[in-house]
């Protein structure tokens, strides 16, 4: 369960702890882990994150924001130009296809001093 903090006009989320000190047992471990993991999964920022990380791996080192905007969107919606993967948050297969699918990916080859991998 998520549990939210206000102080003033901000509000803070509260890491989840399920383990008791002194009764930790590997069912709270893993129950935790867990929770950070979706927490992290589902954060806003990390469509955004994974997909500038990958596309800087794979295609280029300096994408355009509207390569970032379609990525993070196919990490989001789980699908890609028309083509739906699993329609889930977080799909991979539809990231991956909007990495090496986008126009963008494939001007590598041009001459253009802002695109490239380093």
């Amino acid at each position: 369960s998520e549990s939210t903090v206000h102080v003033g006009s901000f509000s803070f989320r509260n890491a989840p702890v399920f383990m008791k000190p002194g009764k930790e047992t590997a069912r709270d471990a893993l129950a935790e882990v867990d929770s950070l993991l979706h927490h992290l999964v589902h954060h806003n920022n990390t469509p955004v994150y994974v997909s500038t990380r990958l596309i800087q791996r794979l295609t280029t080192s300096n994408p355009s924001p509207s390569y970032i905007r379609d990525v993070a969107e196919a990490f989001k919606t789980g699908s890609f130009n028309g083509t739906v993967y699993s329609a889930r948050w977080g799909d991979l297969a539809a990231t991956a296809a909007a990495i090496f699918l986008h126009p963008e990916a494939g001007m590598a080859t041009q001459d253009n001093r802002t695109h490239g991998v380093l």
